[in-house]
């Protein structure tokens, strides 16, 4: 698809693509992704981009964005489980501790009951 240069230049101007421009994406190795002209791809004859240029960074924004928003979230169910396993240890410790303390004082009550039949007799 082609974006009508109308389209390309309102995108430019507006507000929110410069904030992107000053926050451009980053590649797999850290650094900033090269201009399109850095990437060989030429300029049109007035030094702008063309618009199908414009697409074509567009698109490329758009899907790292996208790739770099699933590595996010690939992160976050990472500690999410990390997170939910500790908690489970934590509650099957907690139990444990607490079936511990309930099974003393069950034997310690057997042998006071224990004791009060061996003394009435």
């Amino acid at each position: 698809f082609q974006l009508s240069e109308d389209v390309v230049n309102r995108m430019k101007e507006s507000p929110q693509s410069k904030r992107d421009n000053q926050r451009s994406p980053c590649s797999s190795n850290g650094t900033a992704p090269s201009s399109p002209a850095a990437e060989g791809k030429p300029k049109s004859p007035t030094g702008t981009a063309s618009p199908s240029q414009s697409a074509d960074h567009l698109l490329s924004v758009c899907l790292w964005r996208s790739y770099r928003y699933e590595q996010e979230q690939a992160l976050v169910q990472e500690e999410l489980l990390r997170l939910a396993k500790r908690e489970r240890e934590a509650a099957s410790e907690a139990l444990n501790t607490a079936l511990q303390r309930e099974r003393s004082n069950t034997n310690e009550e057997r042998q006071r009951a224990a004791q009060l039949v061996s003394n009435k007799k």
